[in-house]
């Protein structure tokens, strides 16, 4: 085989990532951490990457598991990333965006637009505590540490969806885990990797 055989491609990549976020998922039970948090992004989205990093440093700290922050589209755009808004019915969700998936009575989405590009060099990216991203971590760490429940309703900025279990028309889900299996399943049908 070729060098070129063995590249991987954003395709694949995040393919790979949605297999393992779908099984972190299912062998969930009884996880108590408070919320997932899904990052859309494209290759060249350098600030949501490092808006991603921060999060990653804070799940790590509170003992979050890898199906509670994932990264899409950190390599390049990729059709899992494309197919996960349509497919978790997030129509007016734009890359890049920051997901939170909660479970407040049922599986609600609380999403915001990141922002996209990279800062000049020297710049420091805004995050007080009036940053809809940040002011979500805050919320988050502090629902996990006190172990209390968890509300983003009371975020500005934040856009509350809520999950119907049914996504793309004809492919019914009524559980996150399915729905996102079936979003898997489109992906793998559809991308020659």
């Amino acid at each position: 085989m070729t060098r070129a055989e063995h590249q991987e491609t954003p395709d694949s990549h995040d393919l790979g990532k949605l297999t393992k976020w779908h099984e972190g998922l299912a062998s969930a039970t009884g996880s108590d951490f408070p919320v997932c948090a899904l990052f859309l992004a494209s290759g060249e989205d350098i600030r949501a990457h490092n808006i991603f990093r921060v999060y990653r440093t804070s799940f790590e700290d509170l003992g979050a598991g890898f199906h509670d922050l994932v990264i899409f589209g950190q390599h390049g755009l990729s059709s899992t990333c494309a197919a996960l808004i349509p497919g978790l019915g997030l129509s007016n969700v734009k890359i890049p965006s920051l997901v939170l998936i909660s479970r407040e009575q049922g599986v609600v989405f609380h999403t915001t637009a990141l922002p996209s590009g990279s800062l000049e060099h020297g710049a420091f990216e805004d995050d007080g505590d009036d940053i809809p991203w940040r002011a979500a971590l805050t919320a988050i760490e502090k629902s996990a540490m006190e172990n209390t429940p968890l509300s983003l309703d009371g975020i500005s900025g934040l856009d509350r969806v809520e999950f119907l279990g049914e996504t793309r028309g004809e492919t019914h889900g009524e559980t996150l885990i399915e729905t996102v299996g079936e979003v898997k399943k489109q992906v793998e049908e559809t991308t020659v990797i």
